[in-house]
This record gives structure tokens, C-alpha cells and sequence, in this order.
């Protein structure tokens, strides 16, 4: 469910609505945490921080509304206690997110400034949750991807060995092979440095 979510809520290729586009100067009390967390996640995405808040913001507010009551109990009690200390910046945001994270403070009882804090650190929760799973799903797969390419080697070889030169199988096995060998590679330079590689890597 988180990752239909991520994918559905936060794609940086979506094009905001025109409104959207319209910046505003907002002056925000945020956490350090909360600061931290708006920084990372328009690096991750490769946003903008203004376009960044406005993922953060529609991530969240389609993660509570898609939750139940306790859930958004929850996400009030964490907004509502904000972690020290707190800083009040300047923060360039567009009007519809503005707009939405007053909407949906004022539907929680919150302030504008709680309401921004706790999405940016839900965000980042579910940004850090989804990186995780993909790391240890891979540490349990790279077993039998280096398997895999162990296949194609021997495959390779064999065919190197036994066809001839106008024969088209050996140069698309040898092709087969190489990208194997460069997703092993990949996987596991990012198991190693626990860092997970972004939804749009290319294995060349």
C-alpha cells in the first residue's frame, strides 16, 4: 500500500496545477527534524524544495485520508508535540499547498505550522520505510542474481566454444550477460553502502 501511494502521490513528472506554479513566501515554525526531512526529500525526488513540499503535502494528506481514525489520532499527537528545537524561517511554498496544508491543519485542529511539520516528517518516514524494504529485499535476492549470472556465464562460455561466427545467439547471450552482470554489480555496491538505488536507475 505505501509504495501505490509513493508512486501515486509523489512523482516528480506529475505537472502541478497552474495555481501550483504560483509561489508564496510563508514564514513557518518548523523542527529540526521537519527541516532535515524537506531538505532530503527534494534531493531524493530531485525537486525543487518548493515542489518538494507540495509532494510532501499531497503524500500526506492522502495517506490520512486513506487511514482510519486511529491512525490521524495519531499523526494529531505527533503534530502537536513537535520535537525540539523549533525555528521559525522563511519558506517558499505554492499557493495550492498552502491552501492545503491550511485546509487540513484547520480540519485537525492544528496550526498551519504543526499541520507542515508532522507531513514533512511523515513523509519521510514512508520515504525511509520503502528504502529499507527495497534494501532488504535485495540483500535477499543477490544470492541468486550472482546465481543467475553464474548461468549466463556458463551459458556464454558454452557458446563461444561451440557456434560459429554468423551464428546470432552468442553476441545476444553475451548481451544477457553483461547487463546480469551489471545489475549484480549495482545491487550490490548499493547493499554496501546501504543506499538505495532510486526508482529511475539505469543498470548499464
Amino acid at each position: 500500500m505505501m509504495e501505490e501511494l509513493l508512486a501515486d502521490r509523489t512523482s516528480p513528472e506529475d505537472e502541478p496545477p497552474s495555481e501550483e506554479k504560483r509561489s508564496v513566501h510563508v514564514k513557518f515554525k518548523l523542527s529540526k527534524a521537519a527541516t532535515e526531512a524537506k531538505e532530503e526529500l527534494a534531493t531524493h525526488w530531485g525537486v525543487s524544495e518548493k515542489a518538494g513540499a507540495e509532494m510532501v503535502a499531497r503524500l500526506a494528506v492522502s495517506f490520512l485520508e486513506e487511514e482510519d481514525e486511529d491512525t490521524r489520532r495519531r499523526f494529531v499527537e505527533k503534530a502537536q508535540d513537535q520535537p525540539r528545537p523549533l525555528r521559525r524561517e522563511t519558506h517558499v511554498v505554492g499557493r495550492a499547498t498552502k491552501s492545503l496544508l491550511e485546509a487540513t491543519a484547520s480540519d485537525l485542529n492544528l496550526t498551519r505550522d504543526q499541520c507542515f511539520d508532522a507531513c514533512l516528517r511523515l513523509a519521510h518516514t514512508i520515504v525511509q520505510f520503502l528504502q529499507d524494504d527495497q534494501l532488504e529485499r535485495h540483500e535477499a535476492l543477490v544470492s541468486e542474481l550472482r546465481t543467475l549470472l553464474g548461468r549466463a556465464r556458463t551459458i556464454e562460455t558454452t557458446l563461444q566454444e561451440e557456434t560459429t561466427d554468423i551464428d546470432p545467439l552468442s553476441p545476444a547471450v553475451t548481451t544477457v550477460r553483461r547487463y546480469i552482470e551489471a545489475i549484480v554489480d549495482d545491487i550490490e555496491d548499493e547493499l554496501a553502502h546501504g543506499r538505495p538505488l532510486d526508482r529511475t536507475h539505469e543498470f548499464v
